[in-house]
């Protein structure tokens, strides 16, 4: 038979403001430590925050027909683990025999430094809704940045091993995501609504 085991280590800092309902904030603060990555490198820090303003609720916002009108600004970092659980060992197979004799043979090559692979998202969006809730929509730009990317990156096969887990490049995504949604029927005994998503 066979057995795996892993474990994670977290603690997180969590805190939200919000003053009159008017101006919101948030701040995050996580670290985390995984048994899968290197000695030397198996913690990693992220963060996250994030601010808000409900225009509607200012004095100065006369429209009646504007039920919500929101700002929303963020900036945050996440990680990800390897889908393997032991990337960072050197471990053999003994499962291998010579001139009919067990033996052990190397499978994989270990990496003392593996890391946390890691996402920077900014963002911004707008809600809106108008007539009594009847109609909504959000628009949301968001540019995410990884660094660090973890991967099973060929080698020479020289010593029987084809590839090693390691940190290797970046990536950068961004774009927009519009949505837009409205009750086309809204009594006591029947909804219908539609949504629309563009991405």
């Amino acid at each position: 038979s066979s057995r795996n085991e892993w474990a994670v280590q977290s603690m997180i800092f969590n805190a939200n403001y919000a003053y009159d309902n008017k101006y919101l904030a948030q701040f995050s603060f996580r670290r985390d430590g995984a048994s899968n990555f290197g000695d030397n490198a198996k913690y990693g820090n992220f963060f996250s925050i994030s601010g808000g303003w409900n225009i509607h609720k200012e004095d100065f916002f006369t429209a009646d027909w504007v039920d919500n009108l929101k700002l929303r600004a963020s900036y945050g970092s996440v990680g990800n683990r390897p889908s393997s659980l032991y990337p960072q060992y050197a471990l053999y197979s003994l499962s291998e025999s010579y001139n009919e004799m067990p033996g052990a043979i190397l499978n994989q090559v270990k990496n003392d430094d593996l890391t946390w692979e890691k996402t920077y998202t900014t963002g911004t969006g707008v809600d809106v809704a108008f007539f009594d809730n009847r109609l909504r929509a959000s628009f949301d730009w968001y540019n995410k940045y990884t660094s660090n990317i973890l991967y099973a990156v060929p080698i020479s096969g020289l010593v029987g091993v084809t590839s090693m887990w390691k940190n290797i490049g970046e990536m950068q995504n961004q774009g927009f995501e519009l949505s837009i949604g409205g009750d086309i029927i809204r009594t006591k005994d029947w909804d219908w609504n539609i949504e629309i998503n563009l991405g």
